[in-house]
């Protein structure tokens, strides 16, 4: 499995590297500065990227905003806390379909395998609808070439979507009985990877959106802390599994996702204020 992931995602940055335009702003005026120095022989055409140090007094400069991003930005913390529970769950997906699928229907090691399918067909399900998104965010802008959107408008994906965790988590806890079909965890998974992606996209747009030229820095403080804390996870989601049983181990994580359902309708309405609070926002 992992050379066939190795493959696939190395096509795929082959593939990125090769076909996508570059489209950071401040890189492209570095490369129209570097130009207009070639052709007309005139070094007074510099650009604020290129004079802003060596890449190793930029990298001392921005590896601390990592951690003091989720630390001291509100939208990184709260919304990177959502996605770290997303990750928990996912992760821990990895031991538990053992307990959820296999103990109780007692399904053979490849079926259950299998089961990550629904996960992978509510995902699919969900892009299908991107277009549909586009086209109304298209609308909001009356059609105009460049025209901004407001970030909050980028959230209504994980509004929509954030009260369905809960529901999937206490669906799939609470239906896990050889006496109940296995149609009906499956149907909580298809929910799952609804929510995984709404929430994921919604959340990464919307801070992409905020912090302009601080994006990277601030994507990078939600990866950094949701893979540490998730990866962690696998190691204890086998044990709770068998601790407390799958219905308690999903009726603690619905808890979990209940308290923070509210966290992208309360960004939509006082997102902007927080924002405007903030020093590396937009």
């Amino acid at each position: 499995m992992d050379w066939i992931n190795l493959i696939i995602g190395g096509a795929a940055w082959l593939l990125a590297v090769f076909s996508l335009p570059e489209t950071y702003l401040p890189l492209l005026l570095d490369w129209k500065a570097k130009h207009l120095r070639r052709i007309t022989g005139d070094d007074r055409y510099v650009s604020e990227h290129g004079s802003a140090g060596s890449f190793a007094s930029r990298l001392k400069d921005k590896l601390p905003l990592t951690a003091k991003f989720f630390v001291t930005e509100p939208v990184i913390g709260v919304l990177g806390g959502y996605l770290v529970l997303l990750y928990v769950l996912l992760f821990s997906f990895l031991s538990g379909f053992d307990y959820v699928f296999k103990a109780t229907y007692e399904l053979p090691i490849g079926f259950v395998g299998s089961c990550f399918g629904a996960i992978a067909a509510g995902t699919t399900f969900i892009t299908l609808f991107a277009p549909v998104f586009f086209s109304w965010t298209r609308h909001k802008t009356e059609h105009i070439q460049g025209a901004s959107v407001q970030p909050e408008f980028r959230l209504w994906p994980g509004i929509v979507a954030a009260p369905l965790l809960p529901i999937a988590l206490f669906w799939l806890g609470w239906t896990n009985y050889s006496s109940i079909s296995i149609w009906s965890g499956l149907a909580a998974c298809f929910v799952f990877g609804i929510v995984l992606v709404s929430i994921y996209i919604s959340s990464y747009e919307y801070i992409i959106d905020s912090y302009g030229d601080h994006a990277a820095t601030a994507l990078s403080s939600i990866t950094f802390v949701r893979y540490i804390v998730a990866g962690g996870m696998v190691m204890a989601a086998r044990p709770m599994y068998e601790g407390i049983g799958v219905h308690w181990t999903m009726t603690w994580l619905g808890c979990c996702a209940a308290i923070l359902a509210p966290a992208p309708l309360l960004f939509k309405l006082y997102g902007k204020k927080l924002r405007e609070k903030s020093k590396y926002a937009k």
